[in-house]
């Protein structure tokens, strides 16, 4: 059965502890006939702490670090490999220029023969 208090009843010990404590936890009850006066309800307190969790609680310190270093080698890594890359590419370039200077290089000569071959004869 529900606690329902009506004016004329004795307070309860509920009523009373909730009296004693500071504690509010009266609703009002509606009826049929009409409307009888708060009624308790023992609702639990909710609590207040902070109860977020992070998944680093449940390791082992040593291993978050652990982890951390491998991590930034990871970085390192990839920061080296996109530096070699970048040095394939201009290598690749000066490689080129230096292969199309010697191809000048060479009809020059050809070119300088044959002026030098039609002179002679």
């Amino acid at each position: 059965m529900s606690s329902v208090r009506r004016p004329e009843d004795p307070p309860t010990d509920e009523a009373r502890s909730n009296e004693q404590t500071g504690h509010d936890s009266t609703t009002t009850v509606t009826t049929n006939q009409d409307t009888i006066t708060p009624a308790i309800a023992d609702l639990p307190e909710i609590p207040t702490t902070d109860l977020s969790l992070e998944f680093s609680s449940f390791i082992d310190p040593a291993s978050v670090a652990e982890v951390e270093k491998v991590q930034k080698r990871a970085s390192n890594v990839m920061k080296l490999a996109q530096e070699n890359e970048k040095l394939k590419a201009e290598l690749k370039a000066m490689t080129d220029r230096l292969e199309a200077a010697e191809r000048r290089r060479e009809q020059l000569t050809r070119k300088e023969q044959k002026i030098m071959e039609e002179r002679s004869s």
